[in-house]
């Protein structure tokens, strides 16, 4: 006989995740409030919120996981930075600002492999000049030769080796 102990604790948190998905605003701030309370062992089940086809799910997911504030959530920040929807890859760079210094190394990382994204390339400019304005970054960092690579349509050849620069710096 299968006997499989169900955690009451996460029955809830599984509620809570429904609840996120609601029409009723108060009803998704409360919910989410009450995940962020949670802290980190919730970011396992928001996991499927992060492609979820609906935008409100996506859109609370990346909130809560950015109110959470773990390194945990840095693949998911950057995978949402991909996404189609403006405002939710808003919340998935500012959830890696939040990060700091901790989300430089992978994000470097996924310049190098798909440096040909658009949004990726829009979302990593947002972050690396909020990360210098905020003055979080390495020191000795080249943040205005990467923002200028980032922004500037004629120098996007250069991310790529440019990101490996960095990130072969960073790691030496």
């Amino acid at each position: 006989m299968d006997e499989t102990i169900i955690d009451p604790e996460d029955i809830e948190i599984q509620q809570l995740i429904k609840t996120l998905g609601s029409k009723n605003g108060m009803e998704r701030k409360e919910a989410r409030a009450k995940l962020v309370a949670k802290g980190k062992t919730t970011i396992d089940f928001l996991v499927e919120l992060v492609s979820h086809p609906q935008h409100v799910c996506r859109w609370e997911a990346l909130k809560t996981m950015a109110e959470i504030g773990d390194p945990i959530s840095i693949p998911l920040f950057i995978q949402a930075l991909e996404d189609d929807e403006s405002d939710i890859r808003w919340l998935a760079a500012e959830g890696l600002i939040k990060l700091g210094v901790q989300s430089i190394k992978p994000l470097l990382k996924t310049l190098i492999e798909k440096s040909d994204s658009v949004f990726l390339l829009a979302g990593t400019h947002h972050i690396f000049y909020d990360l210098k304005k905020t003055e979080k970054l390495p020191a000795g960092f080249p943040a205005n030769k990467l923002l200028s690579a980032l922004k500037n349509p004629g120098w996007i050849e250069s991310v790529k080796p440019m990101a490996y620069e960095l990130l072969n710096n960073l790691e030496s």
